[in-house]
């Protein structure tokens, strides 16, 4: 388990989603109403990153290495994140082929879209 978020590919789509949830954390909270686990694979040196998401709180967090229980845990490649969240690569799809996997609450993983909206979409 990677001790810090340096070097993970995804490390700028958690910062994304901190910085909406600074912006407007309320609104997400009320739409997602759950906590979200990010184990990412293929780190820096092949180590795995850790994010908790918890949208069902206050404002809301992003917590790299978080101890917060969450309501479901999604399993992804770093690179394959980046492509999911920037929409380059279809979730269903992702799915599918085993680049996602979705442990717990599955209607929860379907709001992820809410998260979606705030990365910017990748220039094609």
């Amino acid at each position: 388990m990677a001790t810090s978020d340096d070097g993970f590919k995804s490390k700028m789509i958690f910062d994304k989603i901190a910085e909406a949830l600074k912006a407007d954390g309320p609104s997400y909270v009320n739409k997602i109403k759950g906590t979200y686990a990010f184990k990412i694979k293929g780190g820096p040196d092949g180590q795995e990153g850790y994010w908790i998401i918890n949208a069902k709180d206050g404002n809301g967090s992003v917590e790299f290495n978080g101890t917060e229980k969450p309501d479901v845990t999604l399993v992804m490649k770093d690179g394959d994140l980046v492509d999911l969240m920037t929409g380059k690569l279809n979730s269903q799809k992702a799915f599918f082929q085993g680049k996602l996997k979705v442990q717990g609450n599955m209607g929860l993983a379907m709001k992820l879209q809410e998260f979606q909206k705030t990365i910017p979409k990748a220039k094609l």
